[in-house]
């Protein structure tokens, strides 16, 4: 083990780190800002637009300890709790409004851009680099983490929402980085306490923001290994090797725990089921992909770019005929870090680190094959060499020739600023759903994703359903991850779309009942073809379903309400009420259970009561027409006209008369399957508007 005094770097100086820290910060605002109004994308829908969980309306502590314990992985102990608290809080401020999420997005960059420089800033303190780079340490750390910020392969952690579980865990797997040098470069006993709680809590959230920063521990014995122990010595190198090997192997364990939940083996080997590929032709495939990956870092062009990539499976160690050299090449370049470690110990770290930190999610997990976000941690430092290098052209030129230290200079500035312009460009693709997807198409034709997307984020968005259904089609009969995948989503969604915009409810159940076929415990697709059947009135068939839904889950609310509905339309409404009160107990403010409950008291003639729950619909959902619809039809069987007028005089001044006729015509709220009596409320709203055009009138007559 080399000696050394150990005491904090004399370099760093408070206000040079502030200025570093505001030139990061203009450097990366400038050319992440056209991204402060990209909507949401993909999986942003399901972790933050539908995540109920997280949508919080108050910062109590009872609020904040629900969201952070969401966990839609049941299987695992916990899911990401720092992340699930950040848009929570996210939510809390804007809901739905983007700009905050991409703000806070845009802010852990930054952070995590200038914790990378202080990192590398410090490094150049440690025994084995101390006065190898005297004067140089701050151009290169500058450099260095400017080139990893402006990269644009970051683009798809920063500007796509929910990847900020990715950047989270890079910010403070970076800051457990700094924090540990500067505990092993400290004198102080007290400074030393504080700096390791500093390491313990950054991985801890890092930990808790993304599984993959499960490596921290095995990342910091490989900076202990390269910066701090001497690697000549025979002893220290067999101690290494067996500490190393040990922590790896406890850590990817653990991180196998963390991904999967359960047993090792069988996590790992189950989670293939579902997958179109086996964890040998994964493992085959991977050592291309990474090395697919190092060529998207240094040869970062908006067309090799993309949210998904048509990745051609590795099925033998000959095909296709780069598998075997892919892996070859990255055995060679990790042996030639190791060897180098002495000698070149910047870049055997940043190779050893890139690569050592791509084996949680580029190894035997069953995830999906591809994906740009990944490279956000690994790739940390591996701008570190390239600055060094950059750095000793210039020294070596400033002696000799001026003209080529300009040269240099003027390639840097250029290259950052080429860089800079590809991120913001690759920004551009981010800010619309529409041509996000065609950008996907365009680059990975083969792969059904891009043409589901497009035609549910963008044509079913703007009612060109013949459209969306045209490219459903064709997707069905293309390559996915996961098994039958492709044809099961683009079944639901034509299956949706007849249901719910053409209202060909047959050529709907046909093709609900085509995924059941498929897959016959998909309870999710079972229950809206019994929704469709409910809305055909094939009741013996909704029955026949509902009561198998309910024989694996009696106590799912919507279950519940289904049954309810099937009983009102039999005209069993006393039986109906026995099942919905089971629900209202359950999810008292559902839609469904409010409005079945309502129409069950009404056709008991219970009008006190229904009036109750119709008024709990209407004030949970007041921006829909159809509520004052079913309290004016209550109160006009009640004979309580009165009453009648007052609601409908309310909905007259709540929704314009277009809104009110389009509502009309509907004859019946698509999502709820309870017709509407047109006949008897028409005539009340009819006169309520009539009443107050006279009166307006007389009004302007007068004036």
């Amino acid at each position: 083990m080399l000696k050394y005094n150990r005491q904090e770097p004399k370099n760093e100086h408070v206000s040079i780190n502030w200025r570093i820290f505001v030139l990061l910060s203009i450097l990366v605002l400038i050319i992440y800002c056209n991204t402060f109004n990209a909507p949401f994308h993909l999986d942003d829908f399901h972790n933050i637009v539908d995540n109920t969980r997280l949508h919080v309306d108050n910062l109590y502590p009872g609020t904040i300890l629900e969201a952070i314990l969401e966990n839609p992985e049941k299987k695992k102990l916990f899911y990401r709790p720092i992340s699930n608290l950040s848009i929570a809080i996210n939510w809390y401020f804007g809901q739905t409004n983007v700009t905050g999420y991409h703000i806070v997005n845009i802010g852990f960059h930054i952070l995590t851009a200038f914790f990378l420089y202080l990192s590398i800033i410090n490094l150049f303190n440690t025994p084995n680099l101390a006065g190898r780079y005297r004067g140089d340490g701050y151009f290169i750390a500058v450099l260095a983490a400017c080139l990893w910020a402006v990269n644009p392969i970051q683009t798809q952690a920063v500007t796509y929402i929910v990847q900020r579980m990715a950047a989270m865990a890079a910010m403070f797997y970076v800051m457990g980085i700094y924090f540990y040098i500067k505990f092993r470069l400290c004198e102080s006993f007290k400074r030393r306490i504080y700096f390791f709680s500093g390491i313990l809590f950054s991985f801890l959230l890092a930990v808790g923001s993304k599984e993959n920063a499960i490596m921290l521990p095995v990342s910091l014995l490989l900076l202990e290994v390269v910066f701090f122990r001497d690697m000549s010595d025979y002893e220290t190198r067999q101690k290494v090797l067996l500490w190393g090997a040990g922590l790896i192997v406890v850590v990817f364990v653990f991180g196998v725990f963390l991904f999967l939940g359960g047993g090792v083996i069988e996590s790992i080997l189950g989670s293939y089921k579902n997958r179109t590929f086996s964890f040998f032709e994964r493992v085959l495939t991977q050592p291309r992909i990474v090395m697919f990956y190092l060529s998207q870092i240094f040869y970062p062009i908006a067309d090799r770019l993309s949210l998904d990539h048509d990745i051609v499976v590795s099925t033998g160690l000959f095909y296709p005929w780069t598998t075997l050299p892919a892996a070859g090449l990255i055995l060679l370049i990790v042996g030639i870090a190791i060897r180098q470690i002495i000698k070149w110990p910047l870049f055997s770290f940043a190779v050893l680190f890139f690569f050592l930190n791509h084996i949680i999610e580029s190894s035997v997990i069953a995830l999906e094959l591809v994906f740009e976000h990944r490279n956000y941690l690994p790739s940390l430092f591996l701008f570190l060499p390239v600055a060094t290098g950059i750095k000793r052209m210039i020294n070596h030129y400033s002696m000799q020739k001026k003209i080529m230290e300009g040269l240099v200079i003027v390639f840097v500035t250029l290259l950052i600023a080429l860089l800079g312009l590809g991120t913001y460009t690759r920004n551009m693709v981010w800010t619309d759903e529409k041509i996000l997807w065609e950008d996907v198409i365009q680059k990975s034709p083969g792969r059904a994703r891009g043409y589901q997307n497009l035609a549910a984020a963008y044509y079913m968005d703007v009612k060109e359903y013949d459209q969306a259904i045209a490219l459903f089609q064709k997707a069905m009969y293309l390559d996915g991850s996961t098994r039958n995948k492709a044809v099961l989503i683009s079944l639901a969604n034509m299956a949706n779309i007849y249901a719910k915009y053409k209202k060909n409810y047959q050529k709907a159940i046909k093709l609900y009942y085509q995924i059941l076929d498929i897959n016959p415990n998909n309870d999710a697709m079972r229950y809206h073809l019994a929704l469709t059947l409910l809305r055909s009135d094939r009741i013996d068939d909704v029955q026949e379903h509902v009561d198998y839904l309910l024989s694996k889950e009696p106590e799912v609310p919507a279950y519940l309400n289904i049954k309810a509905a099937v009983l009102l339309k039999q005209d069993d409404p006393e039986k109906a009420l026995t099942y919905l009160i089971k629900a209202i107990k359950i999810a008292p403010d559902t839609e469904r259970t409010l409005l079945y409950t309502g129409i069950g008291k009404m056709m008991r003639h219970n009008y006190t009561s229904a009036d109750h729950y119709f008024n709990r619909l209407y004030q949970r959902f007041p921006q829909k027409p159809v509520n004052l619809f079913f309290l004016i039809e209550n109160s006009v069987r009640a004979g309580n006209s009165e009453k009648a007028a007052s609601y409908a005089e309310n909905l007259i001044s709540t929704f314009s008369v277009p809104e009110i006729l389009n509502a009309l015509r509907e004859d019946a709220d698509i999502d709820l399957q309870w017709p509407i009596r047109t006949d008897l409320i028409a005539p009340v709203i009819s006169q309520k508007i009539s009443e107050l055009s006279l009166m307006s009138q007389e009004i302007s007559g007068n004036g």
